[in-house]
């Protein structure tokens, strides 16, 4: 029985990590094996409180997170209750529904012992480091085959969504000329923004300096202005750690002269200019910023679906109390470790949150897979019981 958890688990982060969009699409709704794979094991779990008499047993740490969560939880599902949607919107609210109200509960509640036990084993690291390493040279290879053939390879149910097979280029990825680095995320942005979150954890992890290059040569050519601001906030986290001494301000200087040489190539790889990063439209999504000028205190009468700034989109559909909710719901693993500091330098995986937290503000793709099961399952993560702390230090050389 051990060794068949242990097969699942395995299966499991290969197929969150490594291939997240492979499946197929039911209507609009797409259903890929990582999540199916994820959530098959709710029955089992099930059973056991049953036969425990629903006996949740969780630490203090995500007791606490998920409390600061209850709050929007039920405020928004209560505003769900009584709002329309135009019926395109029907994925959208049940990725709403999964993503936003149920994963919370499913990583804090009812996996923290699973995520314990991966926590507490090397063996769990090193399908984490493999399967990074994979969709990082994966995603450069198709990088590098887009422009030598003008083609991408497809493995459908695998790399892509059945659904989606053959449209990569429709889904936001063209950027001037060139086509984002997408590896098996399907998305510039998603992929970006999932490997955003695990930065801290894969860093501190790799031992080898040629994936480390590799890793932030992938995120820099996803092309996105998101991606590549997320980069720098955490640069610049690295840099503050290590402002003692001075080889912390040699590593700031060099960043910065890193920065200002290659934005501009960047920039002529794309035949863009200066002026794609100070974009007044913001690419596109400048007049979800409208809702600012008139907003409501409590929820619309109508789901208008989470669009790229996610905070505007809070403010949209559940007025300025739904924002303010939402705001301590996605802060709550760092309200968390605020009030239980002894685990705040836990393989700074934090940062992943606080990276995401930020840009939230301009492109969160909260609502597409596997974004929120990353943020949640590491929030868990985070949060493992303090007898399992393994402190490393995070290290760019």
């Amino acid at each position: 029985m051990k060794g068949l958890k242990k097969a699942y688990a395995v299966i499991t982060i290969i197929f969150l990590l490594a291939f997240p969009k492979g499946g197929f699409k039911i209507g609009e709704i797409p259903l890929t094996w990582g999540y199916m794979l994820f959530l098959i094991a709710l029955p089992f779990i099930m059973i056991r409180l049953c036969l425990n008499n629903f006996q949740f047993k969780f630490s203090k740490k995500r007791q606490l997170c998920l409390l600061l969560c209850l709050p929007f939880i039920f405020y928004s599902s209560i505003s769900l209750c009584f709002s329309t949607f135009d019926s395109n919107l029907g994925g959208f609210l049940s990725s709403y529904i999964l993503s936003i109200l149920v994963m919370p509960i499913i990583c804090l509640m009812c996996f923290n012992s699973a995520i314990d036990e991966i926590y507490n084993t090397p063996y769990y690291d090193k399908v984490f480091l493999w399967c990074l390493r994979f969709v990082i040279v994966f995603g450069l290879a198709l990088f590098v085959q887009k422009i030598l053939t003008g083609k991408i390879l497809e493995i459908p149910y695998l790399t892509v969504n059945i659904a989606d097979y053959g449209h990569i280029d429709e889904k936001f990825n063209l950027r001037g000329d060139l086509m984002k680095l997408t590896s098996t995320y399907n998305n510039g942005n998603i992929y970006g923004v999932c490997m955003l979150l695990l930065t801290p954890f894969y860093i501190a992890k790799e031992p080898k300096k040629i994936f480390k290059i590799l890793f932030f040569a992938a995120l820099a050519l996803t092309l996105s202005r998101t991606v590549w601001i997320g980069m720098i906030i955490f640069l610049l986290l690295i840099i503050i750690k290590n402002l003692k001494n001075i080889k912390g301000y040699i590593t700031l200087g060099l960043t910065v002269i890193g920065v200002i040489l290659i934005v501009p190539l960047l920039l002529k790889f794309m035949n863009l200019d200066l002026n794609f990063l100070t974009d007044k439209d913001l690419g596109g999504r400048a007049h979800q910023l409208s809702i600012l000028d008139n907003f409501t205190l409590f929820s619309a009468a109508k789901f208008q679906g989470i669009t790229e700034i996610v905070y505007a989109s809070m403010l949209t559909n559940f007025g300025l109390v739904g924002l303010i909710l939402f705001v301590i719901y996605i802060l709550s693993p760092l309200i968390t470790l605020y009030r239980y500091p002894q685990n705040r330098r836990l393989d700074n995986t934090h940062w992943g949150i606080l990276i995401y937290v930020i840009i939230c503000a301009s492109d969160g793709a909260m609502l597409l897979i596997p974004v929120m099961a990353f943020f949640w399952f590491l929030s868990s993560y985070t949060l493992s019981s303090t007898s399992a702390v393994k402190y490393l230090d995070l290290q760019i050389n």
